[in-house]
């Protein structure tokens, strides 16, 4: 991400909500677990300079993160790949993401209207051996869209 004045910055990650939810057939043929399988939903927003960038739907398969369970939104750390790692083990290792503007949403983070562009970008994050260990969804406005990735 950059500031205003195009300098790089890391923004602060706000977990807003966390808690397992039951399957979502969609979602779970995309991480690769059985169609019953519970999973371990978050919602969070990435702010910058007290704008919020990005709101993101994040989705894990909860037999990999049973730590999450108990934690409190405010227990998780700003960058959530090591996080994940130092809580439950998963290491990142490699993500496929896929781009998309839309129209007609309404995300309660971004406080946009309807008539507002969005960017929804959808990641499917993955450990060393290649298996899927997160889907997300994350939404910006697309007046606003820069985008650089660098996960290492």
């Amino acid at each position: 991400f950059r500031d205003k004045e195009s300098g790089y910055v890391t923004p602060t990650g706000i977990i807003k909500k966390v808690m397992v939810i039951d399957a979502i057939d969609d979602i779970n043929q995309k991480l690769n677990i059985g169609k019953n399988k519970a999973l371990i939903y978050i919602e969070r927003m990435r702010v910058v300079e007290d704008e919020v960038l990005l709101s993101e739907k994040i989705w894990l398969p909860k037999s990999r993160y049973e730590a999450f369970v108990t934690l409190d939104p405010e227990d998780f750390e700003n960058l959530l790949y090591p996080f994940y790692y130092t809580k439950c083990g998963q290491f990142v290792s490699s993500a496929v993401e896929t781009l998309f503007f839309i129209t007609d949403h309404i995300d309660p983070y971004l406080e946009n209207t309807k008539q507002e562009n969005l960017v929804k970008v959808c990641r499917i994050a993955k450990n060393l051996e290649g298996d899927p260990i997160e889907y997300r969804e994350s939404f910006g406005l697309a007046e606003k869209f820069s985008y650089e990735i660098n996960i290492i």
